[in-house]
């Protein structure tokens, strides 16, 4: 299950990771679990346990620690115990974006590097890091939130700080930063027709995603940056500034970065928590 700010995305995979059904909703405000549970009860005959990618800090419980104005209602609900009880399964649940990175060094883009690290761009910004092939979670669970990171300029985040990754580069923040009301996506298509406020806005995301990379690498001595969520799609627009930055600022021990977008495209976050099941369920 991959629960985010825009959807939710379930697959059903087999003992090799390999997808052999899945579904697909938006994320209605109010109605997220519920909504993510009757998905899955389509989904879990017969299986032997659920993993779970979800927005926020997720706390060892399986609850959610710590989240956003994108998810009202959403801090302190315990995925662990509410999609054990209505689906009878063991359940497994990480934040989404170690559960992306987990996928992607499973059967992914990052798979046999032992320093990488993930940041998902969509609705929000998440991050992820694998040190040494261990996936870090933190005392609290909220390792690798590069979202929250400050040094981005002044605009407000989602999270009522200013200043920080998410206020420039998210989906929303594109959208907002462009004005008009319209999606990331859109702005997306109108930077490719030439519009000049699209392309700065995009250029401004691509380099303060540039700029965070830059940071991690440094501080981890990573291998590989690996990059997903729905606004990696727009990867052609963000690419220029981010690489450039990148390049610019990073020490001379990380001049080999690897970034590429994820290989497992808009299933990564899902098929990592399916691959935290299995892993649990091989440990019990």
């Amino acid at each position: 299950m991959d629960i985010g700010g825009t959807k939710i995305q379930l697959v059903r995979c087999d003992d090799e990771l390999r997808i052999v059904d899945s579904r697909r909703a938006e994320s209605p405000k109010g109605k997220i679990l519920a909504t993510a549970i009757e998905m899955a009860a389509e989904l879990a005959a017969d299986a032997k346990g659920i993993g779970i990618g979800a927005a926020g800090v997720i706390d060892p419980s399986g609850a959610v620690a710590a989240t956003t104005e994108v998810f009202p209602g959403w801090e302190g609900t315990n995925l662990t115990e509410g999609v054990g009880r209505e689906l009878g399964l063991p359940v497994v649940v990480d934040n989404d974006a170690n559960a992306f990175l987990h996928g992607e060094a499973t059967a992914g883009a990052a798979r046999g590097y032992r320093h990488a690290f993930g940041i998902t761009v969509g609705t929000g910004i998440g991050g992820a890091l694998i040190s040494d092939g261990v996936l870090l979670r933190g005392a609290g669970g909220g390792a690798g939130e590069i979202g929250h990171t400050p040094g981005f300029g002044t605009e407000l985040c989602t999270c009522g700080a200013r200043g920080h990754l998410e206020s420039v580069a998210s989906g929303l923040s594109i959208s907002r930063r462009y004005g008009a009301g319209i999606r990331a996506g859109l702005v997306a298509e109108r930077a490719r027709n030439g519009d000049a406020d699209a392309v700065r806005v995009f250029a401004e995301a691509g380099a303060a995603l540039g700029q965070a990379i830059a940071v991690v690498a440094t501080v981890l001595d990573s291998q590989i940056a690996v990059l997903g969520g729905g606004v990696i799609g727009a990867w052609d627009l963000l690419e220029p500034t981010c690489r450039e930055t990148v390049r610019a600022t990073v020490l001379p021990t990380n001049a080999d970065l690897v970034i590429q977008p994820a290989e497992l495209g808009d299933h990564a976050v899902a098929i990592g928590a399916a691959a935290l099941a299995r892993a649990a369920g091989q440990a019990s």
